[in-house]
């Protein structure tokens, strides 16, 4: 008989232990949200909307892999989990997971979190945590409280942590209301002192485009609103029949129009360059006529000629010809 050694392993546990076990989480409660659904309520303040969220998906460039709900009966925000097991809730877990997944997705560390620098992460939480701990307050509280812990950090730097906007920028942004429209941005100037280092980063966080975005998104989510970002930048009124352009800000709004130049205009043309070009003008940006060569043996440059003649004769200037 084969002695048994103290402490020996047989082989087929051996093999057992090596075999990686599958990770299966627990189910959550079943959400009716569907993967990557972002629900809010239209009828709640901007800055109880998901306007972090929206930012850190507008600046980590997954702003696409999310679809905006409105929900009237819905009481603060929730995200569906890819993984359709359960959701995720308020507006900082929610930001955190996004920048975490965008993260992860790219295989790289994020400024917006603090990088790999540890004691930048730290930080980072403590600003983070240091603005959920103001939401108990009022707005002038809020807006006395960052001025004065903010101030003396602002006046060598430009932002809260590193040197690039970060999660802690947004949370501190959205702990004084989200002021990013001309009316909130007064409200916070009458509360703090005149000139002081928070004004000048509240003014350079407001012009951010993520943040301009982020609230166009979060005001038009019912696509019945949009917001006023700048002082006479009053927008004209919708012409019938049409609808607020998702995400679109004054200035920064580009429409595209890619004929291919292998015929004449037709009618189908005509509506699609109008349209373009509509809500190019009535957003103050340009349109761009892309001409497709998909099929080069066809196209010739009397088409191409004509065509531009044409969206000349029904009013269609574009800005750029490509």
């Amino acid at each position: 008989k084969k002695k048994k050694t103290l402490g020996s392993t047989p082989p087929a546990a051996a093999a057992t232990k090596k075999a990686a076990a599958p990770i299966i989480r627990p189910m959550m409660t079943k959400s009716k949200l569907a993967p990557n659904q972002l629900a809010f309520n239209p009828n709640v303040s901007l800055a109880e909307r998901p306007v972090i969220s929206l930012t850190i998906a507008i600046l980590t460039n997954t702003i696409v892999d999310y679809e905006l709900l409105s929900d009237h009966t819905r009481n603060g925000c929730a995200l569906g989990l890819p993984s359709g097991n359960g959701e995720v809730s308020g507006d900082l877990a929610i930001a955190r997971f996004i920048a975490k997944r965008a993260a992860s997705a790219s295989g790289t560390t994020l400024a917006l979190l603090g990088g790999s620098d540890e004691e930048d992460v730290a930080l980072m939480d403590q600003w983070v945590d240091y603005a959920l701990s103001l939401s108990k307050f009022g707005l002038a509280r809020r807006a006395l409280s960052i001025q004065r812990t903010l101030d003396p950090l602002l006046v060598t730097g430009t932002y809260v942590v590193g040197h690039s906007l970060s999660l802690a920028d947004v949370a501190l942004f959205a702990a004084l209301g989200f002021p990013s429209t001309e009316e909130s941005k007064a409200e916070i100037a009458r509360i703090c002192p005149t000139g002081c280092p928070t004004l000048r980063w509240m003014e350079m966080m407001a012009n951010s485009p993520a943040v301009k975005e982020a609230t166009q998104l979060a005001v038009g989510v019912a696509k019945n609103a949009e917001a006023t970002l700048e002082q006479g930048a009053m927008l004209d009124p919708l012409a019938a029949g049409m609808a607020y352009l998702e995400g679109a800000t004054p200035g920064s709004t580009t429409t595209r129009f890619p004929p291919e130049p292998s015929g004449y205009l037709h009618v189908g043309h005509a509506k699609a360059s109008l349209l373009n070009d509509y809500y190019a003008r009535r957003y103050k940006g340009r349109l761009v006529v892309r001409f497709d060569d998909t099929n080069p043996s066809k196209e010739k440059d009397e088409y191409q000629t004509s065509i531009i003649e044409d969206l000349g004769k029904i009013g269609v200037k574009p800005d750029v010809v490509t």
